[in-house]
């Protein structure tokens, strides 16, 4: 929460639902859209026109202690429809302007947080393009190699925004990995003409034909259901009393005893 400043919005998952992240969030100024769990239950203050409602979410013990009263939210209920079953979610938010805040487009907008997947699939995977992520052993070093991919990354999307600007349709109808092969062979060409301003302008509008020349259809409403796959052992797993629970050591002891021509040798039984 310390990188979260006035007039963002942050988007949480239901795992991370708690009373003082709500209120960290809203004393920095900045606005909050996350989901809650099935077992919160929220009073029906007042109905808005949209289908969402008023209501407020009470502080923990500790936070009420220490003086924290409870917070106005606005929640909005809605039912999405996965593999021919119905799911319901329910969203807070502190935006009560229902005008410009409808409840359809912050359900919208919520299920497009996973988009940030995406984008760390293009720094590790696409952009990087080797195993060690990291070459450096210095750690000033590792920042500055850090600050660079990063730096190279935005580049990217940013020639992608103003390509997509251009004509009309959203960047994520854009193929990143298609754009950094364009834009990989078009750097020699730009580094052999840096010198001309004209001939800059004339590959740059190349370089933004050809990256609107990927675009690709829009996605689907894909899901991924919470599963694990069924074990292929026929042994039970490892629990804690299992441990320490080995076979013990044998304990050896020797025993003495004379022969007839009067030598000694020791026996391990």
């Amino acid at each position: 929460l310390r990188s979260v400043g006035d007039g963002m919005l942050l988007m949480r998952d239901r795992g991370l639902h708690s009373f003082k992240m709500v209120r960290t969030a809203l004393q920095q100024k900045s606005h909050i859209l996350g989901r809650v769990p099935a077992h919160v239950k929220f009073e029906v203050v007042k109905t808005f026109k949209d289908g969402s409602y008023l209501s407020w979410i009470a502080p923990d013990g500790k936070s009420k202690k220490k003086g924290a009263t409870r917070i106005a939210v606005r929640v909005i209920e809605y039912v999405v429809e996965e593999n021919g079953t119905e799911k319901v979610y329910r969203l807070i938010t502190d935006l009560m302007d229902i005008s410009t805040f409808p409840a359809l487009l912050l359900a919208r907008e919520y299920h497009q947080r996973w988009e940030a997947e995406n984008t760390l699939d293009e720094l590790k995977v696409h952009l990087n393009g080797r195993k060690i992520a990291i070459r450096s052993k210095n750690p000033r070093e590792v920042v500055q190699e850090i600050y660079g991919w990063l730096l190279g990354h935005y580049c990217i999307r940013l020639t992608m925004f103003q390509s997509a600007a251009i004509e009309g349709i959203s960047p994520l109808r854009l193929s990143f990995t298609g754009s950094l092969r364009v834009i990989r062979r078009a750097i020699p060409l730009f580094l052999q003409n840096v010198s001309y301003s004209q001939n800059i302008d004339i590959y740059f509008s190349w370089l933004v034909s050809e990256i609107l020349d990927l675009e690709i259809p829009p996605p689907q409403n894909r899901s991924n259901p919470r599963v694990v796959k069924k074990t292929r052992s026929k042994f039970k797993s490892k629990k804690r009393h299992h441990r320490n629970n080995s076979t013990p050591r044998q304990q050896l002891s020797f025993q003495i005893f004379k022969t007839d021509n009067r030598s000694i040798i020791p026996i391990c039984p």
